[in-house]
């Protein structure tokens, strides 16, 4: 059907993507294995939308993985069927983003989300969002996104020069896109998040990459996990 073949469209777009937080406790069940990318999904008390989440190699230094996150003016180019984003503040290691997402057969989804870059104790380099709407334009670009939030975690390995990645949403595009369907896009659609991602970090244009958190470089080398 033309809807199970648009909605993993929409929500790859959606990965920069609450009802209530989830409170997670139940068991990580594996729904898939491609391309090195293993992807799992749980269900969440209270809601019939699942989280999921995708634990994949990248061949790049974690660095310059964040660097490609961190970079929002180039989501018309690096995301899929991202049509606009507008950057509405930056305040240290946080901005508010507002995107408009224009994917086949379905209408436009906007939303604004406020993204932390930060480094947690471990080492571990983290991406996390959640909504922002009240940043938004008043007037929504179609079905405007309020269950949104995740997260990108970004472990070194191969002595720093590749990259352990976890990433981790709990999304609904929301309008009358049976949670079904949207269950069962969310399992294929994030895949293609994480390969869009490790080809924008194998990319030429993130080589010299700056460091999106202040005083380090994209590409420095950290311990193996």
């Amino acid at each position: 059907m033309l809807l199970k073949r648009t909605v993993p469209a929409l929500l790859a777009t959606l990965f920069l993507l609450p009802a209530p937080a989830p409170a997670g406790g139940q068991a990580w069940e594996k729904v898939s294995e491609t391309d090195g990318i293993d992807v799992f999904a749980r269900e969440v008390e209270g809601t019939a939308v699942r989280e999921v989440k995708a634990v994949a190699r990248i061949d790049a230094p974690p660095g310059r993985v964040l660097a490609v996150l961190a970079d929002v003016d180039a989501y018309t180019e690096t995301m899929p069927y991202t049509e606009k984003v507008r950057v509405m503040k930056r305040e240290g290691n946080s901005t508010w983003m507002y995107t408009v997402i224009n994917a086949p057969l379905v209408s436009r989804r906007d939303y604004c989300i406020k993204i932390t870059l930060s480094r947690l104790p471990d080492g571990t380099l983290k991406s996390s969002w959640v909504p922002a709407n009240d940043m938004a334009p008043s007037e929504a670009k179609g079905v405007r996104v309020e269950i949104n939030q995740g997260h990108w975690l970004l472990r070194p390995v191969s002595d720093g020069n590749a990259t352990k990645a976890e990433y981790y949403i709990y999304t609904d595009p929301g309008g009358r896109i049976p949670r079904s369907v949207v269950n069962r896009a969310n399992n294929t659609a994030v895949p293609d998040v994480v390969k869009a991602v490790r080809a924008a970090a194998a990319s030429s244009r993130y080589a010299d990459a700056s460091h999106p958190l202040a005083g380090e470089s994209a590409a420095d080398s950290e311990s193996a996990e």
